[in-house]
């Protein structure tokens, strides 16, 4: 028995959610006989009427794009039904019923952390994002992420720079990568990652698909790290997925200032755990797996004397020049040229509007 076309087909069919799909698997376990039976037979079975005038309709030569696909190198097609089908996925609520993968199927075997939150991001997100990123993966975690712009790129990208396992989870068909300016990102994620959807293949990207997607992306991990995030923002749709799935949820705080940190002191408001360092991570999950971050020198130490002093009087939140020059003291042309030596050295970034603290 190989109920593998007849998941494919039920998930292209409108109405056939994971839920419906998990009672049918029930009343027949060879799908087979689903797609035997008239509309007015099913409907006897106590299935709804449009639902069962879909599946007595449906064409099943429609799945054999999916199937022909799986054939190809690193294309994989994983049901509910397969052994290879994620555990810990398979414990959330409605499950998917198909998963199509490109890339290393064994990365869903790593225990694994989500980093999610906002596609506009501050420089300093950006930052936590592929430091956090990269000191998971350096803790032989995977980081599980939705290949967005901002936040979820970033945690991509860090995972990779030390060629960590990242998996992607998309809320479109897995040949139509969006947005397109990360298809380098997906092809570099799939050489040791994966980049997996529920969607069938050529599926655009709609509005609906990226809230529905947020439950496998909690749903493959351990615990769902907050980075950034408005209060009204997709990222806190997939903390409280987690905490349905009964997994952990984690925030990096940020500057009472900044409009894209409040979903996270939210977060931590309401019981999440306040995360300062990956350390704080794998305590939480008591994985005892000591990271052995690179030595880093102090970009500070060789700075010239007016330029270490310049460094106090800037903040990791936003500093105009004017604001700089106020608190130091220092005429605007040498500030301007004391914060232009601290950007060679990295020690200081220029962003729109002034200046941050690295």
């Amino acid at each position: 028995m190989n109920n593998l076309p007849y998941l494919l087909a039920l998930n292209r069919i409108a109405g056939a959610g994971p839920k419906i799909v998990a009672r049918l698997r029930q009343k027949w376990p060879d799908l087979s006989h689903i797609f035997q039976l008239k509309s007015h037979q099913l409907r006897a079975c106590g299935i709804p009427e449009i639902l069962a005038n879909r599946i007595s309709q449906f064409d099943l030569r429609s799945v054999e794009e999916d199937l022909l696909w799986a054939e190809h190198s690193k294309c994989h097609l994983v049901s509910i039904e397969s052994p290879d089908y994620p555990p810990l996925l398979k414990e959330i609520p409605d499950p998917p019923t198909v998963l199509y993968a490109q890339g290393n199927l064994h990365a869903l075997l790593h225990p694994a952390i989500a980093i999610v939150g906002s596609r506009k991001p501050s420089v300093t997100g950006e930052k936590n994002a592929f430091e956090f990123g990269r000191n998971l993966a350096r803790a032989g975690l995977a980081v599980i992420s939705g290949l967005a712009l901002g936040i979820d790129a970033k945690a991509h990208q860090g995972c990779l720079s030390i060629n960590g396992i990242t998996v992607a989870v998309m809320g479109t068909g897995i040949n139509h990568i969006y947005p397109r300016r990360h298809q380098k990102l997906a092809d570099d994620i799939q050489q040791n990652g994966l980049i997996i959807s529920e969607f069938p293949l050529k599926t655009p990207p709609k509005a609906g698909h990226f809230p529905r997607r947020n439950r496998i992306i909690s749903g493959l991990s351990l615990a769902t790290l907050v980075v950034e995030a408005t209060i009204r923002s997709g990222s806190l749709i997939t903390a409280r997925l987690a905490l349905e799935q009964n997994r952990e949820v984690l925030s990096i705080p940020g500057s009472i200032h900044n409009p894209a940190a409040k979903g996270c002191h939210y977060l931590v408001q309401q019981g999440a755990k306040l995360v300062t360092q990956v350390e704080d991570i794998l305590e939480e999950l008591h994985i005892y797996n000591p990271i052995k971050a690179p030595e880093l020198s102090n970009p500070s130490s060789g700075l010239a004397s007016e330029a270490q002093k310049l460094v106090k009087f800037l903040g990791f939140d936003l500093s105009t020049v004017d604001e700089i020059c106020k608190r130091s003291g220092l005429t605007i042309e040498n500030t301007s040229a004391l914060l232009a030596e601290l950007e060679l050295q990295g020690v200081v970034q220029a962003v729109m509007g002034g200046y941050i603290k690295v």
